[in-house]
């Protein structure tokens, strides 16, 4: 290896950061443990790992010596949850991926070579002679893979929302993995990635549509999540759907929308049942607001006052403990202290 792994820690070329490290975050936060090629779902499985091992107290799991991780990975769980069959053979799931990626997260506290040096040491240790070797190769291609996706370069001037030129990039994006990789392996390394930079073209190609409203938005969003295949897991779909609700409130706010086009927009979106929870949010968030300005102007008239220091937090305290029945309410209240006084 040349020693250049994700030097400056960006994985996707400069120019386009922002928008590619958005799409990493939301994938590596809400991945799904495995994604099983079709051929191979029905042949038992074995997932070896460092916490299996421990957890199940079976010795054959490791057959070596451990590496030891850099300081920020000490004391947490590896996310290597790799795959073999019955007969020993490594099974293509995103767990692969997951696993070179959980090392070279702690970049900067090891070299690229000694966080190459520390997986070829896991894969080793925790997999059959059958199935360390191909894991290994494929650690080796996703390598290469990442050096050469940080010479792309984007085709003319890059602007956040250019849905043309963010397709070019994913595109050139692809031909690359064909480059290192087989069609299997890339739909176990890139499947969900693949999935997730489809969903992101699409969801702005309907944020631009200037003839939708924002219930026609949240509708057509809602099919798009609706058609995000399985393998991505819930998790992605609720990230998703927090999201967009957030952007087609402040949408339906800046417009001077009104509250039944927000109920409108977040039924379509969610359905009947979470817009009624969302509204009995909404409603208990009004009376929280009232309740919390009143404690404060109460607060400033006691700060204000001729007492000593000492009386005055006396004072303060038993204001806090009327304005407020429980103990979440007293600590949000105190969160609302700090952030008034350092206005």
């Amino acid at each position: 290896m040349n020693g250049k792994f994700l030097n400056n820690k960006n994985i996707i070329f400069i120019s386009i950061t922002v928008l590619l490290i958005l799409i990493a975050l939301i994938y590596w936060v809400f991945k799904p443990e495995t994604q099983n090629q079709p051929h191979e779902v029905n042949q038992p499985t074995q997932v070896f790992s460092e916490s299996n091992s421990l957890k199940n107290g079976e010795a054959g799991y490791i057959n070596g010596k451990m590496p030891a991780l850099a300081p920020s990975l000490q004391g947490t769980e590896i996310d290597c949850p790799i795959q073999v069959d019955s007969n020993g053979k490594l099974i293509l799931t995103v767990g692969i991926r997951s696993c070179f990626d959980y090392f070279f997260s702690s970049l900067g506290e090891k070299t690229e070579s000694q966080l190459i040096t520390d997986i070829r040491q896991y894969l080793t240790a925790t997999l059959p002679e059958t199935a360390s070797g191909y894991a290994t190769y494929l650690l080796d291609q996703y390598v290469a893979y990442v050096h050469a996706l940080q010479n792309l370069k984007p085709r003319g001037n890059f602007k956040n929302g250019d849905i043309e030129e963010y397709q070019k990039i994913i595109d050139q994006m692809y031909r690359l993995q064909q480059q290192f990789f087989k069609p299997a392996e890339i739909n176990a390394l890139f499947g969900n990635e693949r999935n997730l930079n489809q969903f992101n073209i699409e969801q702005m190609r309907i944020h631009n549509n200037k003839s939708l409203t924002a219930q026609q938005k949240a509708n057509e969003i809602a099919k798009l999540i609706d058609q995000l295949p399985p393998t991505l897991g819930d998790g992605v779909r609720v990230s998703m759907q927090f999201a967009e609700l957030q952007q087609l409130t402040k949408d339906i706010q800046e417009k001077g929308g009104t509250a039944q086009e927000i109920r409108a927009m977040r039924e379509s979106l969610l359905g009947p049942e979470a817009a009624d929870r969302l509204e009995k949010v909404d409603q208990e968030e009004v009376v929280w607001q009232k309740q919390v300005t009143g404690y404060l102007a109460a607060r400033d008239d006691i700060l204000k006052s001729d007492a000593n220091d000492a009386s005055k937090q006396q004072a303060i305290n038993e204001l806090r403990s009327r304005s407020f029945d429980n103990k979440e309410d007293l600590l949000r209240a105190q969160s609302f202290e700090m952030m008034h006084d350092r206005k």
